[in-house]
């Protein structure tokens, strides 16, 4: 039996909800044998664990950086509370680090599962705000807009621009968005996209699932370059699932007052100094003095120096500014205005959304 299908194999065990569709679409146009780590017992010679690092980017500090996204972390039944699992997210973590990446991303199952990944220097960075409408409100839309098709090959190119633009984001390359329109359609999840009449412009677009045992449909992603726009698809969306009650989970931004944040993911610094050198280069002012203790990928130990725009990387005897381990020197690049100026690392919340998960 292939690694493909041995994985396949672990997947109809562990991941049951998954239509049969889904599967034969995420296995035939995602899957990709260099990108999944397993574990084999030893007796049968079958894979036991499985699971896949993807390979994404980020914008981050003015740069744009490699990002390994963890998904599809499985163990069959009868081979879990072995430690698996942890050999391979110590594997993964090594091998994000060692193709180039500077940040390894995921999102957990549950608030346990949040504990554990805690253990391997992850911390929950990526938030969202909900805001909450009824099934009567209506957005106001000043506009002149018009439906696009969901097919339609202009929608990646207004995609990427509108990510693009958002200066701390987890990023989708054309194949990724592909996968994220087929997921939608294969999940029943309500699309809708929209352009102004008058140039042909797409100016805003929206997916939405349904919550669990709810009418609610949580809106995961809202793109648009206006806020009337923005309202434009919101109605379209309506039009297409009418009477349902909107929860948009919005931006984590430190400009938006009200509203409690809800944890969306978790990541962690795989390369200490790529990101280090990112938060000098695009911040001259700062200055400070850095120790990390990494015991998974000790070639992130070390003093960093941010100074007058660039990075000094040494083992100097202190005082430091901050003794930090990873889970909290990610916490701290991606933290609010308010703790990067009690801290002096300079910060910015970080957006991830349309995973996989």
């Amino acid at each position: 039996m292939s690694k493909k299908a041995e994985i396949q194999k672990i997947w109809r065990e562990c991941f049951p909800g998954d239509s049969v569709a889904w599967r034969r679409m995420f296995f035939d146009a995602v899957y990709v044998d260099d990108e999944a780590l397993t574990i084999t017992d030893p007796e049968s010679e079958a894979i036991v664990s499985s699971l896949l690092l993807l390979s994404y980017s980020m914008t981050f500090q003015g740069r744009t950086l490699g990002l390994g996204y963890i998904y599809g972390a499985a163990t069959r039944r009868k081979f879990r509370a072995r430690g698996f699992m942890s050999r391979l997210l110590r594997r993964a973590l090594r091998e994000a680090s060692d193709r180039g990446d500077t940040f390894a991303a995921l999102i957990p199952a549950s608030p346990s599962l949040s504990r554990y990944y805690g253990r391997f220097g992850f911390s929950t960075v990526f938030y969202s705000r909900p805001e909450r409408y009824t099934a009567v409100h209506r957005f106001a839309v000043s506009g002149d807009y018009v439906d696009v098709d969901p097919a339609d090959p202009r929608l990646y190119e207004a995609f990427e621009r509108m990510m693009a633009a958002r200066p701390c984001c987890v990023q989708h390359s054309r194949a990724q968005f592909l996968t994220l329109m087929d997921d939608a359609r294969l999940s029943d999840y309500g699309f809708a996209a929209v352009a102004r009449r008058d140039s042909g412009e797409i100016a805003a677009m929206v997916w939405a699932a349904p919550e669990l045992a709810s009418t609610t449909l949580s809106v995961r992603e809202l793109l648009a370059d206006s806020n009337d726009a923005a309202n434009a698809a919101l109605t379209a969306l309506q039009r297409q699932l009418p009477d349902r009650p909107l929860t948009l989970l919005c931006r984590a931004e430190d400009s938006v007052a009200g509203g409690n944040l809800v944890g969306r993911g978790m990541a962690r610094v795989v390369n200490a100094e790529s990101a280090l050198r990112a938060v000098a280069e695009n911040n001259p002012q700062a200055r400070l003095t850095v120790r990390l203790t990494d015991p998974i990928l000790p070639e992130n130990d070390g003093v960093y120096t941010i100074a007058d725009g660039t990075l000094t990387v040494d083992n100097r005897p202190g005082p430091y500014d901050l003794d930090l381990t990873p889970e909290v020197l990610t916490a701290m690049l991606f933290s609010s205005d308010a703790i990067a100026s009690v801290t002096g690392l300079p910060a910015r919340r970080p957006h991830m959304s349309l995973m996989l998960n």
